[in-house]
């Protein structure tokens, strides 16, 4: 008897806590590296768990990366 196989394609996927670094560049050229609190995916979307209170989150806002 073979096992029935289903491919899925879950609305949400959380990977947990990744070990991963954002790098952005400060107004004045030095780079930034800040980790990532979390990860996560809804459908097609990735989603960064980033604090707001950071430089790494200004270098974004300032340069739109």
């Amino acid at each position: 008897m073979h096992p029935v196989r289903r491919q899925i394609a879950p609305k949400i996927h959380y990977y947990g806590t990744p070990v991963a670094l954002l790098s952005t560049l400060n107004d004045d050229g030095t780079p930034n590296l800040a980790p990532m609190s979390s990860l996560w995916c809804l459908g097609q979307v990735a989603v960064l768990g980033l604090s707001t209170r950071g430089r790494t989150f200004e270098n974004l806002q300032r340069t739109g990366e």
